[in-house]
Formats: structure tokens, C-alpha cells, sequence
């Protein structure tokens, strides 16, 4: 995709909403939306951010390469008039048969053989298969890889004047920790290195010489077999959430094996920040006295593990050590509270709280707390 068309390029939540505003039937008319994007960026998880904003729909995945047309319906044989004849009963993955609003995520459609991928065309374009008709509610919506990367993705030139074609782009740094980490509980780790490392998150199209950034996925890097994508660094979090006993070699070795091994590297020397962080425990019992650390992603890494970890029992006490710090992490904190993704236990408490309302309201960082209690 060239340079020209790149700019139409649309975010994780544009893409949301687009669905959700044009993707169900009325009078008539709806629009089926295929999504490409480059690998591990969000496509197939953009199907949860989709059934958040659509709590009534029930959602449906189906990995078009991992099944043959035999899957996804088989024959019964009926009688009428003293005739045989055969319907086909589709399968219960794809949710048919319940009559009820679906997300039908048809994730690596581009790459579906093409015994699967004409009846699923149908579903898409026509709204019904093997006699079930989709309730008018029912969103179908496809992604795929980004032709550019070689992947085998491709679809005919009829086929693709069904689709409504949207390539989302590669997040930013701040909008995969506020989007995506924070609301999903990613280690806090991860989170700070990545508020310090904003190249983790480049696409490679902007990289004509792969060496300019050693992180991340570059088809044209040689000998580089792993490179950072967002699906890696969920994975690097969910490592290092489970590192308890584990050596400083074996760790390495994971996450090289996750991330490549320049990213494990850089990971692991980021990692020694953890040193200069304040403990929960100072926070909790002595928050006016309790160190800030003067760098600038140790503080990030500070704030998203209190977001992390945050319960009522120490509100107040993290309100208190809040205040000592720039106030641009107080709103971020605020904010991220205050997202409907956020951990609903963790925002109750949090926004129930008389120095938590206070200080939104003095920064003028205003919440309807009756939304979310």
C-alpha cells in the first residue's frame, strides 16, 4: 500500500466505530468491513473491543484457515412430497442458529482456500447461509494481513468490491498502554518500557534500512527471525508476570524467543530500573515521604503498577503520593480510571473515593461516577 492510501490508515477504536455505526442491516443496507493491517497489531482482538461497545451481541470467531468447507456446514437429509432432498445444517461456531445479534469475526478470511471462502462471501455480502438468515443486528467482519507483507492474502477484484476496506495502523506507544495494557492488565514492566521506547511500536514501511530500528518485525532484516509487536509485548507480560524462580538466562530466552533478541536485551536492561522504584508498601504506609523517582518512565512505571494493583484500601494513600508527581500523571491516571475498559472492581473503588473525586475536580478532570458504581 502506498504512501497516498496509507493516510487513510484508521486507529483501533476508528475501526470500532465504524462497525459498530455502519456494520448492522437497516433498510436494507449495511457494510461489511475487512480489516488488514500488519501482523500482531490488533485485528483479531478488534472483535472484543467490538462486543464491549455491543454488549447484547453474542461473538463468534472463526479461523477461516484452520477449517475446510465440510466445517462449516453438514448435509441432513429431509423429505417432502415423498421426495428426498438434503439442507445443510451450519455449524455451531458460527452461531446461525441461535437467532440472536452476533459479531461474526471471520479472522485470516484473505487467506481462507476457496472452498471456504465463497460460502462465507455469501454470509458477508447477503447475510445468509444455508438457509439461516442473520438477525439484522448481526455485524460480519473480516480481517487479513497487509499484501506488502507477502503473506499469501489476497482476494479477486469482484470479491473485493464486497468489502469496505479499512487498514489499521500500527498503534502509538501511548495508545497500546492506555487502549490495551492498562485495561488488560499487563505487567506494569512492559508498560514503562514501552512509554521509553516509542520505536517499538514503527512500522517498518517507515524503515528503509531495517537497521535504523533493531526492534521491531522488518521483512527485509537479515537473520532477524523475531521482531516486537504488540501481540509480543502481551506475551513478554504475561513472562514476566510468571518469572518467579525462573534464571536471568532462562528469562532472556523466552523473551528473545518472543520479541527477538536485541528487544530481549533492551528489555532486560530497562528491567534494572525496578531499583530505583519506590516499594508498594512506602506508597501505602508513608506516601509524603515515600521516594519519586527521577526518571521519567520509572514514574510511568510507578503509576501503571498502582493501576495495576489498585483496591480501596489504599486510595488515599496513593491520592497523597500522586500529588507530589507532575500533574500530567495525575490525569493520566484519572483518565485510565476512568475508561470503560478499565478493571470494573478496581474502578469502583477507586472512583467512589472522596480524594479521588476532589482531586478531578480541582484538576478539572470530570467524571460521572454514577456510571460505573
Amino acid at each position: 500500500m502506498s504512501l497516498s492510501t496509507r493516510q487513510y490508515a484508521v486507529s483501533h477504536d476508528e475501526a470500532a466505530q465504524a462497525v459498530v455505526a455502519n456494520g448492522m442491516e437497516r433498510n436494507g443496507q449495511h457494510l461489511w468491513f475487512h480489516i488488514e493491517g500488519l501482523k500482531g497489531i490488533g485485528k483479531t482482538t478488534l472483535g472484543k473491543e467490538i462486543a464491549r461497545l455491543l454488549p447484547k451481541h453474542t461473538l463468534r470467531y472463526v479461523d477461516c484457515v484452520a477449517i475446510t468447507a465440510g466445517d462449516l456446514g453438514i448435509p441432513k437429509f429431509k423429505e417432502a412430497d415423498d421426495q428426498d432432498f438434503v439442507r445443510y445444517v451450519a455449524n455451531e461456531i458460527l452461531g446461525l442458529h441461535t437467532g440472536e445479534p452476533l459479531i461474526i469475526m471471520l479472522d485470516e478470511l484473505s487467506k481462507a482456500p476457496r472452498e471456504v471462502l465463497l460460502p462465507l462471501l455469501r454470509l458477508g455480502l447477503e447475510r445468509e447461509m444455508f438457509g439461516y438468515r442473520l438477525h439484522p443486528d448481526s455485524v460480519v467482519i473480516s480481517n487479513g494481513n497487509l499484501t506488502a507483507e507477502n503473506l499469501g492474502d489476497g482476494f479477486q477484484a469482484h470479491q473485493l468490491d464486497r468489502f469496505t476496506v479499512l487498514e489499521l495502523r500500527t498503534p502509538t506507544n501511548e495508545e497500546w498502554i492506555g487502549n490495551y495494557a492498562v485495561p488488560n492488565d499487563i505487567n506494569a514492566m512492559i508498560s514503562g518500557w514501552a512509554l521509553q521506547t516509542p520505536e517499538l511500536f514503527q512500522d517498518w514501511r517507515d524503515v528503509p534500512n531495517p537497521d535504523d530500528n533493531q526492534y521491531i518485525d522488518h521483512p527485509q532484516a537479515v537473520g532477524r527471525r523475531k521482531g516486537v509487536t504488540c501481540r509480543g509485548l502481551a506475551k513478554c507480560g504475561y513472562i514476566l508476570d510468571n518469572r518467579e524462580g525462573i534464571s536471568d538466562h532462562l528469562l532472556r530466552a523466552m523473551l528473545a524467543g518472543t520479541i527477538g533478541y536485541y528487544a530481549a536485551e533492551q528489555l532486560m536492561t530497562f528491567m534494572q530500573i525496578a531499583d530505583d522504584l519506590p516499594s508498594l508498601e512506602s506508597i501505602k504506609n508513608d506516601p509524603s515521604n515515600a521516594k519519586v523517582p527521577s526518571n521519567v518512565a520509572a514514574v510511568g512505571l510507578v503509576v501503571y503498577r498502582a493501576l495495576s494493583n489498585i483496591d480501596r484500601s489504599w486510595v488515599d494513600a496513593w491520592m497523597t503520593y500522586m500529588e507530589r508527581l507532575d500533574e500530567s500523571w495525575g490525569a493520566m491516571f484519572c483518565q485510565s480510571v476512568a475508561d470503560p475498559r478499565f478493571n470494573k472492581d478496581r474502578q469502583s473503588q477507586v472512583m467512589t473515593n472522596a480524594k479521588f473525586t476532589k482531586w478531578a475536580h480541582d484538576h478539572q478532570y470530570l467524571f460521572n461516577t454514577a456510571d460505573v458504581v
